[in-house]
């Protein structure tokens, strides 16, 4: 049987594949690692549901009216309304939003700011790009990126609220998975671990200690890590001599996060947060493994991440070999997406106004503020959407998101499939899976290596599917920019992007199904200069941040009138801080953990992945459940300020008692429906989507 070699694309690590072809071409199997999404791509394909026609809405907003029209009147009218509210209302009124596939977003960008629009926003307005701005401020380098790669020589893992199991792949066979530890009296070579984890996950019960906090005291548990630090003398002071900016303020302030107090703030056992902090501090090399996302999605999400990467550098971990080593730039393709030009001659992104410090680093602007510009016009006006991948799922309090993309004057949206937010959009257009589609594709990699490879389409598109690159190219075309967008050839702008790999390796991206991979030049640079272990860069380049040290107390954020400490507030919304609310929505609800099953919404229309999990599932402690008369398969109603849905109950003590976790990406059972839309970070922007209030009740509507 015939095969054509791929990568996948149903999570951004793009493994490689190879796809079976019949003798018609027509693909029948893939082979590649043993993932349930890597099977699931034909599913996509060949779903009846899958969008195969450009539609134009003909009922009212929301009532799933569309009619079939050609490609041709799709992209005249799309231009054709685009350039009208332009002129009547600027460019900077018309945004431009990339969620999944990410794979388009320099075309998409590109057409924003060509168009005139500085407004190109994307799905890491709530997700990563958080942790990278803590990281930047505090270190001047990306840490997390490579902090699930393990190193044979950590003898600790501290492991803050990410499992392996369900959001890393190869899942159950990835390293930190698997890590012998001590405790379980395994034979061999083992390592001390330490998990700090609301639920009580697979990695949880292999750890030596584990910390069920209060979700969204992240930042109090790592200030109390701190605290026992210095108290006992643990902490690496000629490191902190030498490359410390504002310690000592630093380590005042730490003072008040004694053991009791933070026990108290965050539900743990003191004696356990005192054995941990030892555990961590004294047991070299140690490494922190961290989420995109765990620490960040709360309401003081970007200070509590800077307290506990902070310390890493406290310790002695930093870019140390077996610790948190930097994340450092390998050669990457030229840059098309116009941002260069959209800093220098286009008015503010949405965000510059109340997040200068995360949009000074993140190249958008910032997405969880696109109701407001929609239904309240601030911080700027919005009138018209164009959008790839779009779900309102993504936004916290989403019925007010589809409340807004119902008020637009105009929307076009393109995916595969419909969902909550393409049926608010007057024109949808069908998305190429990534079978169908070419790509030159950057894999990030670890500390010093990472990989390029062009991926070619190995079958043609469904229906009149069209990749979102080539139509995002050709309404460059039809706005009168053809010379600007490749006159639509989605092959001409990949291949001028490849103009910035050096030409020597060139060829074998191309050529090469297997990929090239490249070095960063940091280890050869170390090694020049005499540092044979290649681990600590900052001895060679400091730190790229405002006062060339470890921003302890952030020159940065102060001057952008922050805390330049990372300072702990409670969650907006908790037992704690809104005593009046927790009346009458007790429970603490956090919601995202992962699932191999399911990336976000993407994987709920595939039987094969539903049956891998068939419901939207809440799960609740036995302590909580039964009180309310709730047992293990009930449907129940979860309801918070902003609304109600249902789910099924999991009664289970892998949960915190007064804690209930949410599973997210359904589009009949969104948990975002009932998250807080009001209290975003105030450096980041991000919503807390993981620290809120809820009650849970029985629900008496039949199924």
């Amino acid at each position: 049987m015939p095969s054509k070699p791929s990568t996948c694309y149903e999570c951004d690590a793009n493994c490689p594949i190879e796809v079976e072809l019949d003798e018609a071409g027509e693909p029948t199997g893939i082979k590649g690692p043993d993932c349930p999404r890597c099977y699931a791509q034909i599913d996509r394909r060949e779903h009846p549901q899958r969008l195969l026609y450009p539609l134009k809405r003909v009922g009212p907003k929301g009532s799933g009216e569309f009619e079939r029209i050609s490609w041709d009147t799709a992209l005249d009218t799309i231009a054709e309304r685009l350039q009208a509210i332009r002129a009547e209302q600027g460019a900077p009124s018309v945004a431009f939003f990339a969620g999944y596939t990410k794979e388009a977003r320099p075309q998409l960008q590109r057409l924003a700011h060509a168009f005139g629009s500085p407004n190109y926003l994307t799905e890491s307005g709530c997700c990563f790009s958080a942790t990278m701005v803590a990281e930047k401020v505090t270190f001047g380098y990306k840490v997390k990126t490579t902090s699930t790669v393990v190193s044979p020589k950590t003898r600790c893992h501290l492991v803050w609220s990410t499992n392996p199991r369900g959001s890393i792949p190869p899942f159950d066979q990835h390293p930190l998975a698997n890590i012998r530890t001590a405790s379980l009296g395994e034979d061999g070579p083992s390592r001390r671990m330490i998990v700090v984890d609301p639920r009580r996950t697979p990695l949880a019960e292999r750890a030596d200690i584990h910390l069920q906090i209060r979700p969204g005291t992240d930042g109090a548990l790592a200030l109390g890590f701190h605290h026992l630090i210095f108290a006992n003398g643990w902490q690496d002071q000629a490191f902190l001599d030498e490359w410390a900016n504002g310690v000592e303020d630093f380590r005042n302030y730490v003072r008040a996060f004694d053991p009791a107090r933070v026990a108290g703030i965050c539900g743990v056992e003191e004696s356990d947060l005192r054995a941990a902090a030892e555990l961590f501090a004294t047991t070299a090399p140690a490494q922190i493994n961290l989420s995109p996302t765990s620490t960040v999605q709360h309401s003081n999400g970007f200070q509590n991440h800077r307290a506990l990467i902070l310390l890493s550098a406290v310790t002695g971990n930093l870019d140390r070999e077996g610790g948190n080593r930097f994340f450092n730039d390998k050669v990457m393709p030229k840059p098309i997406e116009l941002f260069d030009y959209c800093r220098a001659e286009l008015p503010p992104r949405i965000g510059d106004e109340v997040y200068p410090v995360w949009t000074r680093y993140w190249p958008a602007g910032q997405s969880m503020l696109l109701p407001d510009c929609i239904l309240d016009g601030r911080p700027q006006p919005v009138r018209a959407l164009v959008a790839m991948g779009i779900n309102t799922a993504m936004w916290p309090n989403s019925k007010r998101m589809e409340q807004a993309l119902g008020a637009l004057d105009f929307f076009v949206a393109t995916d595969f499939f419909h969902n909550p937010a393409t049926l608010q959009a007057d024109i949808v257009l069908p998305a190429a899976t990534n079978l169908e589609r070419p790509a030159l594709i950057a894999y990030p990699g670890c500390a010093y290596q990472g990989e390029l490879r062009y991926r070619r389409a190995v079958v043609p598109p469904k229906g009149e599917a069209r990749p979102d690159g080539e139509i995002f190219l050709e309404l460059g075309v039809r706005l009168g920019m053809g010379d600007r967008f490749w006159q639509g050839d989605l092959e001409a702008a990949w291949a001028e992007a490849a103009e910035g790999i050096p030409e020597e390796i060139r060829e074998e991206v191309y050529c090469n199904p297997n990929g090239v991979t490249v070095y960063a030049d940091a280890i050869e640079e170390l090694v020049e200069h005499g540092f044979l272990d290649a681990d600590r860069l900052y001895r060679l380049r400091g730190f790229p941040t405002a006062s060339g040290k470890v921003e302890f107390d952030s020159e940065e954020l102060r001057a952008a009138g922050h805390d330049g400490l990372p300072v702990y507030r409670e969650p907006a919304e908790s037992p704690v801080s809104t005593p009046d609310m927790a009346r009458d929505y007790p429970l603490v609800l956090t919601s995202g953990a992962r699932t191999k099953f399911a990336t976000h919404s993407q994987h709920q229309y595939l039987e094969r992945m539903r049956r891998g999990l068939r419901d939207p599932l809440i799960e609740i402690h036995p302590e909580d459940a039964g009180g309310r008369g709730i047992s293990d398969g009930t449907w129940v109603r979860v309801s918070s300020p902003r609304g109600a849905v249902r789910f099924l109950a999991q009664v289970t003590d892998r949960v915190k008692p007064g804690v209930v976790h949410c599973a997210h990406g359904w589009n009949h059972a969104n948990v975002n429906e009932l998250t807080d839309d009001r209290h975003l970070d105030p450096i980041s922007g991000f919503p807390p989507f993981k620290s809120g209030l809820c009650q849970v009740e029985v629900d008496p509507e039949p199924i």
